[in-house]
């Protein structure tokens, strides 16, 4: 265990992170109960097109709570075998209060930040479709 840590701050982000696993679960459990319903009740053309607006919407938004619940998940093994809290980069202690934050993370503060503006040079340097430093979305 973390000589970093109390094991009551590890209880701590712990309880945390199985209180948000629950939550999405529900959430997902709810999602999907919406979802049946709207497809078994008949609508015309106008509800059929927002129902399929809707339910893309809905499966984005799954997608990024699936790589959420995954994020928990691997924080609890983590606390489980006694790597966490520690930056998967330099390998130091994460602050408590950016674990109380975002129980999740793998980054310190410091490889957060290092990270972010390694890929804003990267955007900066190959512009995808929609930026507007793309020349074919320039607006004339």
């Amino acid at each position: 265990m973390s000589e970093d840590y109390s094991p009551e701050f590890l209880e701590e982000m712990r309880q945390e992170l199985e209180s948000q696993r629950a939550d999405l679960i529900n959430r997902s459990r709810i999602a999907r109960s919406d979802l049946r319903e709207r497809e078994a009740t008949p609508g015309d053309s106008i509800d059929e097109s927002t129902d399929e607006q809707g339910t893309s919407t809905e499966m984005h938004l799954k997608d990024r709570e699936r790589n959420l619940l995954a994020q928990i998940n691997d924080a609890v093994r983590r606390i489980d075998n006694g790597t966490y809290g520690y930056c998967e980069e330099c390998e130091e202690p994460i602050g408590k209060g950016r674990l109380r934050a975002r129980p999740m993370t793998t980054l310190c503060i410091e490889d957060k930040e290092e990270k972010e503006q390694a890929q804003r040079r990267h955007h900066a340097k190959h512009p995808g479709m929609f930026s507007p430093t793309n020349p074919t979305n320039k607006k004339m």
